[in-house]
């Protein structure tokens, strides 16, 4: 094999397999462009990238092959880094930990390379002695090529997979402690295994420390897993209880109302008595009276019904009741009977959707307000909650709106101040095959979600 060949199949090996991982683990709808495009350009990109990288080791003259190989090395990095920068639609926290991840993955390669080069006989003798212009010889090319493929397995089953669930569930609001942990980490086993690479240690050393460097490495990964799978248990964990918490909450109320209705039915015999005696006497007016007075107690003292389903029914009960406590006017519309979506699910929709709503209508005073409205339209449950905002509320411009709206990422970013829960409820939406869109109307200062949830009626 030439040497041109070597130094561009190496190169792209090296480089293509860190491009797929820094788009891996971001959902599709944060992508500018479409999936497949995305992929394939980073192919075509990083395999130019290699041509050019064995052409220009070609042409330069032998003493200057190693300084400006780095400097290329470099240079593509940073090309493939701006095109994910502007690619991918999303927090900078999030993008900066992705980063680090396919960073880690890359300095992991190397440092497994060399160390596999010096101590194993079987490739020492794989090819003859390295020429001057060769950034990969035969056996290094070998070995990046049987590390590639092991490597990137573990890293998507310990790394990559975890990290996905972790940034599409995780608020970047809630993800400093993680974020701030794994750069450490991180950052700490990099420059351990960089510092190991370029130091001059007799071979016996070498031979007896880098069984403590595979066991390190294996503990990285299961350190990634550990932490983005608690955090991701954590927030899923968060969401049951507060379901619960509203179910528990609904139980309360319909146990309260029946007991008011046991005292209501146990004092009515009064009343009938009562009326009987003012009617018998003449009294009219204290009849008419007393009736206005009874009637007007037992409307406050009646649970207001929105819709059929009791899980729908109830979180509006209690988030349209909190919004009422705050002095939030709030009107609400729904109509649903029993639907194919589980409770925690409807939970996630309509508990983000009305504390984002209240939370928005806090610094509005008096003039605060949220209109509510559920329905089925054929096979889908839609819902629409619109509100009044105190501003605060940034959108992404680089986002396609569709009529105004625009889907959650569009608000997600912390660096903007959005967010908020905005893509737990797209999330959820598109597990019932639905969909989620949000539009911020800067004139009039409201806030509209629009959700829908394809589901069947239960028969």
């Amino acid at each position: 094999m030439t040497v041109f060949a070597r130094n561009a199949l190496g190169f792209f090996i090296q480089l293509y397999p860190c491009a797929l991982m820094i788009f891996l683990p971001f959902p599709r709808e944060a992508y500018r462009l479409r999936a497949g495009r995305i992929f394939a350009g980073m192919a075509v990109a990083a395999a130019a990238l290699s041509l050019a990288f064995a052409a220009a080791l070609g042409a330069l003259r032998e003493d200057a092959v190693v300084p400006a190989s780095n400097l290329i090395m470099l240079g593509a990095v940073l090309l493939i880094l701006a095109a994910y920068i502007y690619l991918v639609r999303d927090a900078v926290m999030k993008k900066v930990l992705v980063f680090f991840v396919a960073l880690f993955y890359a300095v992991t390669q190397y440092w497994l390379v060399n160390a596999f080069e010096d101590t194993l006989p079987l490739v020492r003798d794989l090819s003859a002695a390295r020429a001057l212009r060769d950034a990969y010889s035969t056996r290094e090319l070998a070995l990046y090529a049987l590390t590639a493929v092991p490597l990137l397995a573990a890293m998507l089953a310990f790394v990559v997979r975890p990290l996905r669930d972790y940034i599409q569930e995780v608020e970047t609001r809630e993800m400093r402690r993680e974020f701030a942990v794994l750069i450490v980490s991180m950052s700490a086993f990099i420059a351990l295994m960089m510092y190991i690479d370029q130091t001059v240690f007799p071979e016996w050393v070498f031979l007896r420390l880098r069984p403590l460097f595979f066991t390190l490495l294996l503990n990285q990964m299961l350190v990634f897993w550990l932490i983005l799978r608690e955090a991701v248990r954590r927030k899923r964990d968060g969401e049951r209880r507060r379901a619960m918490e509203i179910e528990r909450i609904q139980v309360e109320k319909i146990v309260g109302d029946m007991e008011i209705t046991r005292q209501m039915r146990h004092d009515l015999q009064h009343h009938y008595n009562a009326l009987g005696e003012m009617l018998e006497q003449g009294r009219l007016e204290e009849m008419r009276a007393y009736l206005d007075e009874l009637t007007g107690s037992a409307a406050q003292r009646q649970s207001e019904v929105y819709c059929k389903n009791l899980t729908v029914n109830g979180l509006l009960q209690y988030y349209a009741s909190l919004a009422r406590g705050k002095g939030i006017r709030c009107e609400v519309s729904a109509d649903c009977g029993e639907l194919d979506i589980e409770p925690a699910d409807l939970t996630v929709v309509f508990g983000n959707a009305m504390e984002n709503a209240i939370r928005a209508c806090e610094g509005c005073g008096e003039k605060g307000w949220i209109r509510v409205r559920v329905g089925k339209i054929q096979e889908a449950l839609v819902v629409e909650i619109a509100n009044s905002c105190a501003g605060g509320v940034h959108v992404d411009r680089r986002y396609e709106a569709e009529n105004g709206f625009a889907p959650a990422h569009a608000f997600a970013s912390e660096r903007e101040g959005g967010g908020y829960g905005l893509r737990s409820i797209a999330r959820t939406a598109l597990k019932y095959g639905g969909s989620a869109a949000f539009r911020y109307d800067e004139d009039q200062k409201t806030f509209t979600a629009r959700i829908r949830l394809n589901t069947r009626a239960l028969r």
